[in-house]
């Protein structure tokens, strides 16, 4: 039976099946992505400044990336004016021609996505944020994965009513440490030399612990129905303890600890590991000072300054701070207003480019003492003729101090992923759905090219429909990007 309107248009609608159909799907595209657009506006106009996290500013979070988001427009662009050149390719019946552009179109898919993955890798693996006790925020890069805890362990208790303790998936390299199990008198030792064996050990001892709880559980039961007085209570060691034949060593994640001291460290499973901490600082190359949540009169005082301990940084973020304020000011005064509140407290004014010069440990560069008339920068000494100027300052992001940052000092750290604030959750949630979309669209119009040819050969007008649907799909995907560069990008 032949299924009516797959070619023709229906008299009615003057469209035929699956066309009617891609345009409900849209239409339900829209909705879905109308509603995530709505959420970013409505959470970025509820910020409260000086009370919410300030909504970041897209050219700063994505700076040297701005111009792959553009190119990842222009691509897209393309890829949208080549599929109707291969839709035309059908319909003057050009196999050859059509197979060359809806080619071209899947490797500006695969283009468009490989851009991406540098996008998501810089902001996942290159770029972090620590938020200090009193709400100031450095910028910048947490370096040789300090911000784990460094602890050397010789002997760790577990429970046998979970799954594996967690501290078997923070051991440092790849060499498994041997563990004997400590067991009551009388009993043969039991010694791990492998994750296998432990694993294997592990769950035969939570499947006999949970059969001894049960069977103790109903014995305690029974005799209660029984009457009888001061029934012994139920007794089953549900815990085991390892030593090591010699210290092991733990890169502790701070998701996952829920305290530490110098000899111990706690999971969140229960689990503890006993020895010596061996480093707690984060490592830390410092991009810019962030003192949007610090009120402006408490500023110079910040913990921050404290971490950075370096005068001329600290110097250089208020000499900036003081500029903008120059130019902000100058504006307003003539017109007789006063600078509104919301520019005080804004990125303008708090967030800047520092420049930690030397790499001693008391953070201060003693070969370029600053002298009367001069002021240190890095290892350069720049007098009042030769001191770069701010712009230059703010452009030159090829050298970073590096600062230690105590560990009790710190309320947040992390990478520019989701969990960092709404924006980075709206901004993977938003891009990486768009990217399932470019997929999907590549993997569709790929299809087409491949398996297309007996439909061309047998009904080429139906084929060309298809490539029709396909091409108004990839074109919303292309008019979605169009609305997220901007937003997410450039505002």
């Amino acid at each position: 039976m032949e299924i009516p309107y797959e070619v023709t248009p229906r008299r009615d609608t003057g469209l035929y099946n699956s066309k009617l159909a891609i345009w409900l799907f849209l239409a339900s595209e829209v909705m879905l992505f109308g509603g995530l657009f709505s959420g970013y506006v409505f959470l970025r106009l509820g910020v409260q400044d000086g009370v919410d996290n300030p909504w970041p500013w897209g050219l700063n979070v994505h700076k040297g990336y701005v111009w792959l988001g553009f190119l990842n427009t222009l691509i897209l662009i393309g890829s949208s004016v080549g599929v109707v050149f291969a839709w035309v390719a059908l319909k003057e019946r050009n196999w050859r021609r059509f197979q060359v552009l809806m080619y071209g179109v899947v490797a500006c898919a695969v283009a468009f996505m490989c851009i991406k993955s540098i996008e998501y890798n810089s902001k996942l693996t290159k770029h972090h944020g620590i938020k200090l006790l009193d709400n100031s925020v450095m910028e910048g890069t947490i370096l040789n994965g300090t911000d784990k805890i460094r602890f050397s362990g010789d002997k760790a208790s577990f429970s046998l009513q979970g799954a594996l303790p967690i501290f078997l998936r923070e051991l440092a390299g790849d060499e498994f440490p041997e563990l004997t199990l400590e067991v009551a008198d009388g009993e043969d030792a039991v010694a791990f030399t492998s994750k296998g064996e432990f694993k294997k050990w592990f769950y035969q001892a939570r499947r006999e612990t949970a059969s001894d709880l049960a069977k103790e559980r109903k014995r305690y039961r029974t005799e209660l129905a029984d009457g009888v007085e001061n029934p012994a209570p139920v007794s089953v060691s549900t815990s085991a303890m390892v030593t090591a034949a010699k210290p092991f060593e733990l890169n502790g994640n701070p998701r996952t600890v829920i305290g530490h001291s110098d000899t111990s460290m706690n999971y969140r499973d229960g689990s503890k590991v006993d020895g010596t901490l061996t480093g707690d600082d984060v490592l830390f190359e410092i991009h810019e000072v962030d003192m949007q949540l610090v009120m402006p009169t408490k500023q110079r005082d910040s913990i921050l300054w404290e971490v950075v301990d370096d005068e001329y940084a600290k110097q250089e973020f208020f000499t900036k701070q003081h500029q903008y304020y120059e130019t902000m000011r100058a504006y307003y005064e003539p017109r007789g207003e006063t600078i509104p509140e919301k520019m005080l407290r804004g990125h303008k004014l708090n967030l800047h480019y520092v420049h930690v010069g030397g790499e001693h440990s008391d953070g201060h560069d003693h070969e370029g003492e600053k002298h009367e008339g001069e002021e240190s920068h890095g290892d350069e000494v720049h007098t009042s003729e030769t001191k770069p100027s701010a712009s230059k300052l703010e452009k030159d992001t090829g050298h970073h101090g590096t600062i230690t940052v105590p560990r009790e000092k710190i309320k947040f750290m992390g990478n520019h992923g989701p969990r960092y604030g709404n924006y980075y959750a709206i901004y993977f949630t938003m891009t990486a759905l768009h990217g399932l979309h470019v997929v999907g669209g590549a993997l569709v119009l790929l299809y087409f090219v491949v398996f297309g040819k007996k439909m061309f050969l047998k009904n080429p007008e139906h084929l060309a429909n298809r490539v029709e649907v396909g091409g108004l799909f990839w074109h919303f995907v292309d008019l979605i990007w169009i609305f997220l560069f901007p937003i997410m990008y450039l505002l």
